[in-house]
C-alpha cells in the first residue's frame, strides 16, 4: 500500500499536544524533520537515509546499516508523519516534503531551555540556579 493512500490532516488543522509529543518521541523522526527543514522542505529518501545513517553510525555506515535506516523510515516514521499531515510522500520520485502544520513540530524542535525567555515553558525548563541570599 503506497504511503499516500492515508488521509492527511487538513492544511489549516492544528496538531494536539499529545500528537506532537507522540510524533517527536522517536529520534529518527526528529532528525528527519530537522534535515527536511535544512534542505528547504523537500528531499529524497536516499539523501535523508544517508544523513541519518551517517549521524547514527559513522561517516562510512555500511550498506546493511543504511538499509535498516531506510526500512524504518519507509515503513514506520514517514507513514506516521504522512498520516499526521506534516509530510507528503511521492512514491514514484522517492521524495518527501514538509506540508501542513509541520511548523508546530519544528517549534518544539527549536526550543532551547538554556535561552532565557519570559514564556511559561522557558520558566519551567530553565536550568535551576542557586537563589541569591539577601
Amino acid at each position: 500500500m503506497p504511503i499516500n493512500d492515508k488521509k492527511p490532516s487538513i492544511e489549516g488543522e492544528s496538531l494536539s499536544e499529545d500528537k506532537i509529543f507522540t510524533l517527536l518521541s522517536a529520534k529518527r523522526r526528529r532528525e528527519l524533520l530537522r534535515l527536511l527543514k535544512e534542505s528547504g522542505g523537500e528531499s529524497t529518501m536516499g539523501d535523508i537515509t544517508m544523513e541519518i545513517a551517517a549521524s547514527e553510525h559513522d561517516a562510512d555506515g555500511n550498506a546493511g546499516k543504511r538499509k535498516a535506516v531506510y526500512v524504518s523510515l519507509h515503513q514506520t516514521h514517514v507513514p506516521r508523519l504522512v498520516e499526521a499531515g506534516v509530510l507528503e510522500s511521492n512514491e514514484v520520485k522517492k521524495t518527501i516534503r514538509l506540508t501542513g502544520p509541520w511548523q508546530q513540530l519544528h517549534a518544539y524542535l527549536e526550543f532551547d531551555p538554556a535561552i532565557k525567555k519570559q514564556g511559561l515553558l522557558s520558566r519551567m525548563f530553565r536550568p535551576r540556579t542557586g537563589r541569591k541570599e539577601k
